[in-house]
């Protein structure tokens, strides 16, 4: 599962930069984005052991498998995290009522406001393969992006952390991309109250930045 939960960061990354304007070449083992790569994403993404890499002019590594020492490259190691997956849930009949799913500009900027970050086109909410998700009472949003075979979860963001706020995740996300296994990353807390909430830890990652 953990290498589906790769393939799903090595996507969602993709269209991100692909946005921005960038190139992107996936090989079986590693994923490379050149151009604007915007802020908190990889320029290099590697999936595999033992692998001769060229870190010439790379700042930043999304370490799949945390298997490397980049220390010697001239990078610093900035976190470790670890992948983490759990099946949907089929029963969507009490889907919680506070969230708002974005559907229009206006709801956009409102997301946006509650994730503070910059990196994401105001317009993604349009794509079928994404949904914003915010509530105003929780002071809480996430994304979820399906790539047809897992839904990703990403940017969850709230003024408070328990495992409530994951089952609201968890009953949205499945209800929205329904039958897919959930999958993302997370650390610390975060991480916590996700394995609190039902998921499980399939293996760790690191990133490293120049």
């Amino acid at each position: 599962m953990r290498q589906a939960a790769i393939q799903n960061n090595f996507d969602w990354c993709r269209l991100i930069c692909e946005l921005h304007g960038c190139t992107v070449t996936e090989t079986p083992d590693s994923w490379l984005a050149k151009g604007d790569v915007p802020p908190l994403y990889p320029e290099m993404m590697v999936r595999s052991h033992q692998q001769q890499l060229d870190l010439s002019g790379i700042t930043s590594v999304k370490d799949c498998t945390a298997s490397y020492d980049f220390s010697r490259a001239g990078l610093t190691h900035l976190f470790t995290a670890e992948w983490i997956t759990r099946h949907p849930i089929l029963d969507r009949r009490a889907l919680p009522a506070d969230w708002t799913v974005v559907t229009n500009s206006s709801e956009a900027t409102r997301f946006f406001t509650l994730i503070e970050t910059e990196d994401l086109p105001n317009s993604l909410f349009a794509r079928s393969d994404v949904r914003l998700f915010f509530s105003d009472h929780q002071q809480a949003g996430f994304i979820a992006y399906s790539n047809g075979q897992t839904t990703g979860l990403s940017h969850l963001t709230s003024d408070y952390l328990d495992e409530r706020l994951w089952d609201d995740v968890i009953r949205l996300s499945s209800a929205h991309f329904p039958g897919q296994p959930l999958v993302g990353y997370e650390y610390g807390d975060q991480l916590i109250t996700a394995l609190e909430a039902g998921f499980d830890d399939i293996g760790p990652l690191a990133v490293w930045i120049r």
